[in-house]
C-alpha cells in the first residue's frame, strides 16, 4: 500500500462534484472566447512518465509535425511508487519539447485497488475515496518531486483516471484544475471553461476505447462552444488508437481551431468572466 493510504476515506459530503452552477458559467466563459473569434483546442498527454519513455517519444514524434510542441504533459513523478528514470536525459529532453506541464497525480496509484472502479481503471483513480486532507497530502508530495523535475511546481492538476472528490477551490496551492468536462480556476470560483473530451483510454476495458470518442462527439454536438480537448495515453499507441487522434487533430485544424494549453487559457484576463 502506498504512502499516505492509511488516512482516512471519507469524503466531505458537499464537495463529490465541483458545484453545478460551474456548468453555467463555463458555458458563458467559453462562449466569450467564441465571441472574439477565437478558436482553441488542447492536446494532452497523460501519464507522462519515464516507464512509457518508448511511446511517450512516438507519440511527440508524430504529433509535433501538426501542432509543433502546443501540447500537454499530465506528469506522474512517481509512477506506482517510483521515480526511476525521472533524472534520465531522454525523459528531461521530452518535457522539455512540450509547452505545457501540469501534475497528473503523485503515484497514480489507487490506495483501494478492490473496489469496482480501481478495478475497470487498472487501479488509477488515486484520489477517489480520500478525504480533502489526504488529497492535499498527496498533491503535495506529488508537487515536491514535479519542482525537483521541473524546476518550477505545477500550476494546473489533471486528477488520475478523472477522479477528483473536493472541490477544485480546496486546492488553492493550485492554479486550475482540468477535469473531464471542464477546466476549474482554484482561485476564482466560477471562472471555468467547458470541454468537449475526446480520450480512447478507458482502463483494462481496451474493447470500448472507441466509446472515448463517440463521448467527445457528443460533448461537442451538445454544447457547440465547448473548448475541444484531445487526451491521448501511451497506451493507445499499443492498442492501435494514435491514428485516430491524429485524425481528429487535423480535422480540428482544417475547420480553423489553434493548439493551445490550459494554462494560456487560464492566463486570459482580456474578459471578466
Amino acid at each position: 500500500m502506498n504512502k499516505l493510504c492509511f488516512a482516512k476515506c471519507r469524503c466531505e459530503r458537499n464537495a463529490v462534484v465541483a458545484d453545478l452552477s460551474y456548468s453555467d458559467r463555463s458555458t458563458d466563459r467559453t462562449n466569450e472566447i467564441s465571441g472574439r473569434g477565437i478558436r482553441p483546442m488542447l492536446v494532452a498527454i497523460h501519464d507522462f512518465a519515464p516507464v512509457f519513455l518508448r511511446e511517450l517519444n512516438e507519440i511527440v514524434e508524430r504529433l509535433y509535425p501538426l501542432i509543433g510542441g502546443q501540447m500537454s504533459a499530465a506528469v506522474v513523478p512517481c509512477w506506482h511508487g517510483s521515480s526511476e528514470g525521472n533524472s534520465s536525459d531522454g525523459y528531461r529532453r521530452l518535457l522539455g519539447v512540450v509547452e505545457e506541464r501540469l501534475l497528473h497525480g503523485w503515484t497514480h496509484q489507487s490506495c483501494f485497488p478492490y473496489h469496482p472502479i480501481s478495478l475497470l481503471t487498472g487501479q488509477a483513480d488515486e484520489m477517489r475515496g480520500l478525504d480533502r486532507q489526504t488529497i492535499i497530502e498527496r498533491i503535495n508530495a506529488g508537487q515536491a518531486e514535479f519542482s525537483e523535475l521541473t524546476n518550477q511546481p505545477a500550476e494546473g492538476f489533471v486528477p488520475p483516471a478523472w477522479q477528483l472528490p473536493i472541490r477544485s477551490t480546496d486546492l488553492s496551492s493550485l492554479g486550475f484544475v482540468v477535469r473531464y468536462t471542464v477546466i476549474e480556476s482554484c482561485q476564482e470560483p466560477y471562472r471555468a471553461y467547458r470541454l468537449a473530451t475526446w480520450s480512447w483510454d478507458w482502463g483494462r476495458l481496451g474493447c470500448v476505447s472507441r466509446g472515448g470518442e463517440i463521448f467527445g462527439r457528443i460533448q461537442s454536438l451538445c454544447h457547440p462552444v465547448a473548448i475541444p480537448c484531445v487526451v491521448i495515453h501511451p497506451i493507445d499507441l499499443r492498442r492501435g488508437y494514435l491514428p485516430y487522434a491524429e485524425q481528429l487533430i487535423r480535422k480540428l485544424l482544417d475547420h480553423g481551431y489553434v493548439p493551445t494549453t490550459a494554462t494560456q487559457l487560464m492566463s486570459d484576463r482580456s474578459e471578466t468572466p
